[in-house]
């Protein structure tokens, strides 16, 4: 039996193969198209792959349908909790588990990790996945790379495959002259990956750290995908999705899908202006090679005293009107509040009237609340950011501030505020993040400067964070920046709150940008295992919220799950919470039908367990359309005392 020619439904097609492998091994025979005797596939949200032998029997990822006995080992690729579940009940019937020594923290450990994550998610800069399991997963063997796993006569290779997470390993095994490979999420049918964000990390070339590194695991990928080709497999099984029966083809494909993004990325890449382009040469040679980056000319630059009515502080500015009242943008350090004070001291400035905050990052944001006390003002932002300024306990992002800014009067697209000579205009301005705004400062006597606060360098895009949330939407992300610069007329100045320059660009530099980023749309579309690209840049499509929490024990609190539909059409997600023993939650599972890209939530009812003490990880399954993602988001509860 051979599958049908594409196209083909996902779950056709996984059907087709199980089948396949099922009357192969039925019939005691090896088809080219088929599996190898002795290897047995269950597919499911993850690949669970079957060795037998005299009656026992390894695994490799783990069991789906939790139904497999007498299993001595599983093998396990990564640490990934979105993965690694699918081994839980295969060691709580004693089975051994093997997975990769790097990786053992965060498995053996994954209760430490949580305890140690609860006092370092703010401030967050290293930019890794907490896809980690809830409870600990005790592993009985290592996986080193070089050393093999001798099981009743069968041979398991282990490489060392970094890139889907740091320390992931992948394992070849022969069966019936068949070479087979077992990589995990390191690639996946078509020259897919299964998303851009969880590559994000440091660069230690370059002394870059993770929140800097734009899918900086990218190299490892091509290092490890170069490594399991040279061990020349015949077929891949991946941890998710159809076998790979192209080997060299469906690598050398996505090989060059991620050298066509970072040739795209590096053109505009806003680090150029902060650290030089030897700097970017660097990084560039890390996944490009020798292939030249055709960089886009820095934009205009104002390089002349800055106007006499303001004052720059680290990532603040201050606004001083001919009255001299003062208007703040900004407040990330306190070095800001005693230059505030300095200035009102020698009557520089009268009084402090306002303050505007840009984006929620604790650089722009740590003082904020402080310096609003103190000088008992407003503190104004637009609507999109007024709930993580308010509560940033209740998401997970990167850069964070701890400090809660209460209130925040929430400004709509468009709205206006008059002060002194001034005219302010708000915009939502998502580029450096989803949580951003920008401020268009018009002057009465003509002078109009567009506060942005990090979304552009002269030399391009601020995206470099995935974690950001950095959206490929026509009217969202850069996208919509974009579009926002280019409705401005006549004389203006972009200014970012890191730079002393103020600057603009030209409308080549405009399109050169906008072509970028359907450059990258189109890669990533084209790479990532999901109908939309924006699925796999966005890392929190689907969260709980609030993401952190204090709770009593026995007694009831409320737990939303949120998604946003990258969709082009309305879709019905389907959101099932995973509590601790003896927890209870109500519902037990939710249908929520969201539009064509729009975001909606639902409400569960958690109980915890009378006695219920320390820090518990609630997880959640998220399913529609042919995606079942188990354990795929989480929040961090904490019983109070």
């Amino acid at each position: 039996m051979d599958c049908p020619s594409p196209p083909i439904s996902p779950p056709l097609r996984a059907h087709c193969i199980a089948l396949t492998a099922l009357l192969c091994l039925a019939g005691g025979c090896q088809l080219k198209t088929g599996l190898p005797r002795g290897l047995s596939l269950s597919v499911g949200p993850v690949n669970g792959v079957s060795i037998e032998r005299d009656g026992h029997k390894i695994v490799f990822y783990g069991d789906p349908d939790d139904k497999l006995r007498e299993v001595e080992k599983v093998f396990l690729t990564h640490h990934r909790r979105d993965v690694a579940w699918a081994a839980l009940g295969l060691a709580s019937r004693e089975a051994r588990v093997v997975a990769p020594a790097a990786e053992l923290p965060y498995l053996n450990g994954a209760t430490g990790f949580w305890d140690e994550f609860r006092g370092t998610r703010f401030h967050d800069y290293a930019q890794q996945s907490t896809k980690v399991l809830a409870k600990n997963l005790s592993v009985q063997e290592p996986a080193i790379s070089g050393r093999s796993i001798d099981w009743r006569g069968l041979t398991v290779e282990v490489l060392d495959t970094p890139g889907y997470t740091r320390g992931a390993v992948s394992y070849i095994v022969e069966l019936a002259g068949t070479r087979v490979a077992f990589t995990g999420d390191l690639i996946l049918a078509g020259g897919k990956i299964f998303d851009l964000y969880s590559l994000q990390d440091s660069i230690e070339e370059t002394e870059t750290r993770g929140y800097h590194g734009y899918a900086a695991r990218a190299a490892d990928v091509i290092r490890s995908l170069r490594k399991v080709a040279a061990a020349d497999p015949d077929i891949i099984v991946p941890a998710r999705g159809p076998v790979i029966r192209d080997v060299q083809g469906d690598i050398n494909l996505l090989l060059e899908r991620i050298r066509r993004l970072f040739l795209a990325y590096f053109r505009t890449d806003a680090l150029r202006w902060y650290w030089g382009e030897d700097n970017l040469e660097k990084r560039a040679r890390r996944v490009l090679g020798d292939t030249p980056v055709e960089w886009m000319p820095m934009a205009v630059k104002l390089r002349q005293t800055p106007p006499r009515w303001w004052r720059k502080f680290g990532t603040s500015r201050l606004l001083v009107s001919d009255t001299k009242a003062a208007f703040l943008i900004d407040c990330g350090s306190e070095e800001v509040m005693r230059q505030v004070r300095r200035l009102q001291r020698r009557r520089v400035i009268r009084e402090l009237e306002g303050i505007f905050v840009t984006h929620f990052h604790d650089d722009h944001t740590d003082y904020v609340q402080a310096m609003a006390s103190e000088a008992g003002v407003p503190v104004y932002a637009g609507k999109e950011l007024q709930d993580i300024l308010q509560n940033p306990g209740a998401y997970h992002m990167p850069a964070m501030t701890y400090q809660p800014i209460r209130p925040v009067q929430a400004l709509a697209e468009g709205q206006t505020l008059r002060w002194h000579e001034f005219e302010f205009r708000y915009t939502y301005f998502p580029g450096q993040a989803i949580y951003h705004g920008g401020l268009d400062v018009r002057r009465d006597n003509g002078e109009r400067y567009f506060f942005i606060g990090d979304s552009f360098s002269p030399s391009g895009l601020d995206d470099y964070c995935l974690l950001n949330r950095h959206l490929l939407h026509p009217t969202l992300g850069h996208f919509r920046c974009l579009d926002k610069i280019a409705e401005i007329e006549g004389e203006y100045w972009l200014v970012n709150q890191h730079i002393d320059e103020v600057f603009r660009y030209d409308d080549e530099q405009l399109a050169t940008m906008r072509e970028v980023l359907q450059e990258k749309k189109r890669v990533i579309a084209e790479m990532v295992a999901w109908e939309d690209p924006n699925f796999g840049v966005d890392e929190q499509w689907s969260r709980l919220y609030p993401y952190g929490q204090q709770a009593s024990a026995g007694e009831e609190f409320d737990l939303y799950a949120v998604v946003l539909n990258h969709l082009p059409e309305a879709e019905t997600f389907t959101i099932r919470p995973n509590v601790p023993e003896g927890w209870s939650c109500t519902p037990a599972y939710a249908e929520l039908h969201v539009g064509a890209r729009e975001e909606h939530r639902v409400r569960f009812r958690i109980t915890p367990a009378p006695h219920a003490q320390g820090l518990s990880i609630v997880t959640a399954d998220v399913s529609f359309r042919d995606h079942d993602l188990r354990e795929w988001i989480e929040a961090m509860i904490e019983m109070r005392p």
